[in-house]
Order: C-alpha cells, then structure tokens, then sequence
C-alpha cells in the first residue's frame, strides 16, 4: 500500500522536474534529518530548527545548480554550531567540543537526495531502478539461498548470496537504458554493478547508526517499511557515486 502511493507520486515529481521535485526532495530530507537527528543526538531545538531550513535551502539550491550557495550553507551550518558552542562555553563552561552535527546531517540527507533535482528525468530514473533492482534482488536472493553472512557485526540479515543477486539484478536494469540513452550498454552495466555495491555500505552504515541507538527503524512514517531513512539509505552515497561518474566515458551524454 505504501509503494501503491508513494511511487506515483515520486514518478509525477520526477517526471515533471522543477519545484515539484524540489518541493518533494526537500519534505523528504527533512524528514530524514529529524530521523538522524534522533538517532545520533539532536543539536538543541533552536539548532534543529535551523538545520531544517537550509537543508530545504540545499535542495533548492542544488535544483537551480547553484553550487557555491551550497558550499555556503554548509559553511553557515558549521559556524552557527561553533557559535553555540561560544554561547554554552560562556554560559556555563561547556567543554564538550563542537561535532559538527549541523553540517554532517545536511550533507549525509539534503545534499546527497537534494543532487537528483540537478539530473534529467531519465538519470533520476537510472538511479533510482538501479538501486530498488539491488535493494529487490538482495532480498529474493538472500531469502532464497541463504548461506554465509556479509557483515554479521553489522547487519546480520545480509547474506553473500543476497549481495550478489542485487548486484546482479541492477547490471540487468542499468543495461537495459541504452536502449533509451546514448550511453554505451558495458558502461552502464559497469554502473549498475558498483553503484548496486556502494548502496550496500549506505544501508550498512544506517544499520550500524540504528544498532547504535538501540532501535530497529529510523521511524515510524512509512506503513510496513519503517523509517524515511530505511528506504533511501542505499540510494543516498548511489546518488553521490553517480553524480561523481556521470561524465565518465561511455556515460556522458
């Protein structure tokens, strides 16, 4: 049911580009903040606040490609957490340093999810079947097969098995754009190989984030799937990878 819904309306925004996108990017980043936020400590209610809007902004701004304002954001966000931290060390002798929360939620959510409103419609749909073909094949696979464990420590349901069936499932989907691109098909199977691993280290990171705060979903908002997080964490460094490789040979065009 929850699919039946939200991928429609991801479908029409993608389709459509511009400030719907923006405005369906930016929602969904800010949600995924306030899931990282509670799993790795929140910065203070005035702070969280003002991460939200510029992590809105970030959207925005990598929407119209305007890559210096970004820059900026995540400068603005690392000072203002530097100031509150001048703020509590005169108040009351805060010695606990400043981390960085700020910036590190900004670019771990809007930066990375914000990239797909600056590529086309049909890039934005590259990445996204390449990482539900991984995310789908890991799960038939692995539930099928069993056997040895990836990253037990970590993620103790993720099998060798279910890790091979996704990459496979994704160098399937990826080669089957070029009948839609000018990309050469070896590429974009060499792209829906890797981009099928490194979503894998997205979803173990969120895994081990999880473990961590002792829960077992970043949330609660999406019916049967848990989190905003628990879905898009494979799909935030896949988008980071491919906006590094979109200008590669083979590729580019």
């Amino acid at each position: 049911m929850t699919a039946a819904v939200g991928l429609p309306v991801l479908g029409a925004a993608v389709w459509s580009g511009g400030w719907p996108l923006i405005v369906l990017v930016a929602a969904a980043s800010i949600l995924g903040m306030r899931e990282f936020f509670a799993m790795a400590g929140r910065p203070g209610p005035v702070l969280e606040i003002v991460a939200y809007a510029l992590g809105a902004a970030c959207v925005a701004c990598l929407g119209f490609q305007l890559w210096p304002a970004v820059i900026g954001i995540l400068a603005l966000a690392l000072w203002l957490e530097q100031f509150d931290f001048l703020r509590r060390f005169a108040a009351r002798g805060e010695t606990e340093p400043p981390r960085g929360r700020l910036a590190v939620a900004l670019l771990y959510v809007p930066v990375s999810l914000g990239l797909i409103c600056a590529f086309s419609p049909l890039e934005t749909a590259l990445v996204l079947a390449v990482v539900m073909a991984a995310d789908t094949g890991a799960y038939y696979g692995g539930h099928a097969v069993g056997g040895a464990k990836v990253w037990p420590a970590v993620s103790p349901g993720k099998t060798w098995a279910g890790t091979i069936s996704g990459v496979v499932a994704s160098t399937l989907v990826a080669s089957c754009f070029a009948a839609a691109t000018p990309a050469a098909w070896p590429a974009l199977a060499v792209l829906g190989a890797g981009l099928a691993v490194i979503s894998q280290f997205g979803d173990f990171f969120e895994s081990a984030l999880k473990r961590a705060a002792g829960v077992k979903d970043s949330g609660a908002i999406l019916p049967g799937h848990g989190g905003l997080l628990d879905r898009v964490d494979g799909l935030l460094p896949a988008i980071l990878a491919y906006a590094a490789c979109r200008s590669l040979p083979g590729l580019a065009g």
